[in-house]
């Protein structure tokens, strides 16, 4: 079953319909109320200044009514007609006889049009008796021609529509103005919005609006902003944190705790690349086993803390002494070795040997009174002849080493 996604109307369009439907029903109202009042207020003069011509009339033709002179009767009651704009006037005996009439000319008069607008609205009847020393000798019948007030209604009726337009104009251009402010400061937020989350700006603020509605979102806005950013920081703080430990965690895992030195394991590894990069490249590498000599015998005389000097001293008179190139770390024990990457001939090894050698020679000053001459051996192994890997390598270079010491044992036993 398929879920159709609702039409999104923009707020502009929903407000635009709502302030025209508002207007339109609010000037028809009025206009139709209006229009209304406006019928009855004519539709009462009408009648009232019906009422007044009839009773004139009828003053005029008392005297022919008396005499019975039908001729002075007509040519009245024709003036009054066309004087007074009446459809009808007529002068009718108390036996039922008409002694005058006189109806409005043309075949479209207000009688032969009785379904217009004009006849339902204005054409009334009004009956005005003609007395004579209070007696009624006659009745005076005069109908209304609503042609005129129908015009003026007209012309009413279009005054009305003008000024229902031009408050629709009104109406809608303050309506446009409002949607414009209120649309304008929505626009200005949901721009705002984009780019804090586009370029996780958050310290930024929505600035102030006028409407107090928008105002009041754009200061929740910036609260929730606030707290975004507080926990933004917070996370950063905790990943430096966590960063922090990882690396630290990796300087224990990796390095001596006592010389600072890699370990063994960081030391094998950095190795096995260089040992794979020299594959790759056909270059040769070299690598030293050193051995502190007579440590054990420092560890006995001195104790440990002077034997923990003695290897902080040697690897960073070693450091000094190597290339920026090498590699230097601490096997364990009194074990060192060093990589010495790129190796470009097997002679450079001998160089670099003989450097680490005078610089550990140097005499280490234990307190005031005393102090030791410090002594390492070294083997040296070279890739790719003494083997292929770095566990080949470093057992082939602490193999040499051990040889270098049982040469310089029988070197030194004749002496004792």
């Amino acid at each position: 079953m398929s879920s159709t996604t609702p039409q999104r109307i923009p707020l502009a369009t929903l407000l635009r319909r709502g302030h025209w439907r508002v207007a339109m029903v609010a000037v028809l109202l009025v206009g139709l109320l209006t229009s209304i009042g406006s019928l009855l207020v004519l539709r009462t003069e009408v009648e009232r200044s019906l009422e007044l011509v009839a009773r004139a009339a009828a003053y005029s033709t008392e005297a022919a009514v008396v005499f019975r002179d039908t001729d002075a009767a007509q040519e009245l009651l024709t003036v009054i007609a066309r004087d007074e704009h009446l459809a009808l006037i007529e002068v009718v005996l108390p036996d039922g006889q008409r002694m005058a009439s006189v109806r409005s000319p043309g075949p479209r008069g207000l009688l032969d049009r009785g379904d217009q607008l004009a006849t339902r609205l204005f054409g009334m009847r009004v009956v005005q008796p003609v007395r004579k020393d209070g007696q009624v000798i006659a009745e005076l019948r005069v109908v209304g021609d609503g042609d005129a007030q129908a015009q003026v209604l007209g012309w009413y009726v279009l005054a009305a529509l003008g000024a229902m337009l031009a408050t629709a104009l009104v109406v809608v251009l303050y309506s446009r103005r409002m949607e414009t402010e209120i649309t304008d400061e929505l626009d200005r937020l949901a721009r705002l919005t984009r780019s804090i989350r586009d370029n996780r700006a958050f310290y930024r603020r929505a600035p102030t609006a006028r409407v107090a509605e928008i105002h009041a979102l754009g200061e929740d806005f910036n609260a929730l902003l606030a707290d975004v950013q507080a926990h933004e920081a917070e996370l950063l703080a905790r990943q430096a944190r966590l960063r922090s430990d990882n690396e630290s965690l990796w300087q224990r895992a990796a390095h001596d705790p006592l010389t600072g030195l890699p370990n063994r394991g960081h030391f094998r590894d950095r190795l096995q690349l260089a040992v794979q990069r020299a594959a790759d490249s056909g270059r040769r590498l070299g690598v030293m086993f050193v051995d502190v000599d007579r440590f054990k015998q420092v560890n006995d005389e001195f104790g440990h803390d002077v034997g923990d000097r003695l290897l902080i001293e040697i690897a960073r008179r070693m450091g000094t002494a190597l290339r920026e190139a090498d590699f230097v770390g601490r096997l364990g024990g009194d074990e060192f070795a060093v990589m010495l990457d790129p190796l470009l001939h097997p002679q450079d090894a001998d160089t670099v040997a003989r450097k680490i050698e005078q610089a550990v020679s140097a005499p280490l000053q234990i307190d005031a009174g005393r102090s030791i001459v410090p002594a390492v051996s070294i083997g040296l192994s070279l890739y790719p002849e003494a083997g292929q890997t770095a566990d080949d390598l470093l057992r082939s270079a602490d193999q040499a080493m051990y040889a270098v010491k049982r040469r310089r044992q029988s070197l030194e036993q004749p002496s004792k």
